[in-house]
């Protein structure tokens, strides 16, 4: 009697203990997956085995995991027996011309690394690299500005300049490696309206007749006008000043188009076009337009503010959300003459983020603000 007792007691363990065992005996013997490869299945399709044994590689398959990839090839008929370790070591990507796509890049001598990072990164521009000869991209893997339409301006840019790879890709997104005005981006009314801190420059243009809903009268002189966000800022701006014995007035903010087109004609038949740009801006092509730009003057200059103020000005407008937009030594970069007395209005939490990182609002717009939109 006991011993029956004790034999029901230890049935279910020693069925449970066989089960287990029997799972794991399963487990171990199954196929695995590759997971790399996009794929829950297990087994070749019947077109991708015919295939392979025609090749006389079945053997071969089958003492590797499942690999999309290689199934696609094979159900194509554009597999190449030379690439066979590469395609195992390449994601699978659902997209058209996928595998022909692969054999040209891997005839172009790239490896499965790079032709992962190709296909996850590129694969809606990969025809621009399918047009070239091998190059490095993984070179770029870490730039997140990096914009493969421009590769061959970025090659072409560093084979003219001393410049490292990062420094390269800024500058030629900037558009310095172009003469100007030949490529821009033309903003929308709305954008403009509506993002306080859009671009404009020399590539970025402004519609011709965009003009701020919300342009209020600064206090100096009721003619004058900015947005009302940038008034309210300027107002704090020049009392902080005052606070400091550090003296300023508005000199010239919100211009119109016409109002710049007026200006600009001036300068280029004074001075002729090439010499007009490097310091006044075509219309659609200012700042000054957006309402959110202001020059300002010292009280004993003309057309300038004293060194003082200059500096003042650097190490604390962004307290109040400003910039000085085209600073001392950067004319190179915003490819007009320094202009200390002109500053634009940012918030002050961008105004601050680019005054830390000692760059200029185009270097720091490329690569921060337009390459994470």
């Amino acid at each position: 009697m006991k011993i029956k007792k004790i034999w029901f007691i230890l049935y279910p363990l020693i069925i449970l203990l066989i089960s287990i065992m029997v799972i794991f005996i399963l487990k171990l013997f199954q196929k695995p997956t590759n997971n790399t490869n996009n794929s829950t299945s297990t087994t070749y399709s019947e077109k991708a085995t015919t295939v392979s044994k025609e090749l006389n590689i079945y053997d071969n398959l089958m003492n590797h995991e499942y690999s999309k990839t290689v199934e696609k090839l094979l159900e194509e008929e554009l597999f190449n027996e030379d690439y066979l370790d590469e395609y195992y070591q390449i994601d699978y990507v659902d997209t058209k011309e996928f595998a022909n796509y692969l054999n040209i890049l891997l005839n172009k001598n790239y490896n499965s690394s790079e032709i992962n990072y190709i296909f996850k990164n590129f694969s809606k521009e990969i025809e621009i690299l399918l047009d070239m000869d091998y190059i490095d991209i993984l070179k770029y893997k870490d730039i997140t500005n990096f914009d493969l339409s421009k590769l061959e301006r970025y090659q072409t840019y560093q084979e003219q300049n001393d410049y490292d790879l990062k420094t390269v890709v800024t500058y030629v997104n900037i558009g310095l490696d172009l003469k100007g005005y030949s490529e821009y981006k033309e903003y929308t009314t709305e954008e403009a309206q509506n993002d306080l801190t859009i671009l404009v420059n020399k590539y970025h243009k402004l519609p011709d007749n965009y003009e701020p809903n919300d342009l209020v009268s600064l206090s100096y002189n009721s003619s004058y006008k900015l947005r009302k966000e940038a008034a309210e800022a300027f107002e704090k701006l020049t009392s902080a000043g005052t606070l400091e014995n550090v003296y300023f007035y508005p000199f010239s903010p919100y211009r119109s188009f016409e109002t710049q087109k007026v200006i600009y004609n001036r300068y280029k038949d004074r001075d002729g076009e090439t010499k007009a740009d490097t310091y006044s801006a075509r219309p659609g092509f200012s700042e000054h337009q957006l309402g959110l730009a202001v020059d300002v003057r010292s009280p004993n200059l003309n057309d300038n503010i004293t060194p003082e103020t200059y500096e003042w000005m650097l190490n604390n407008s962004y307290k109040y959300g400003f910039i000085v937009r085209y600073p001392k030594g950067k004319q190179f970069i915003t490819q007009y003459i320094e202009e200390p007395w002109h500053i634009r209005y940012l918030g002050v939490d961008l105004a601050t983020k680019v005054h830390d990182s000692n760059l200029t609002y185009d270097e720091y717009y490329d690569l921060y603000i337009e390459t994470h939109n």
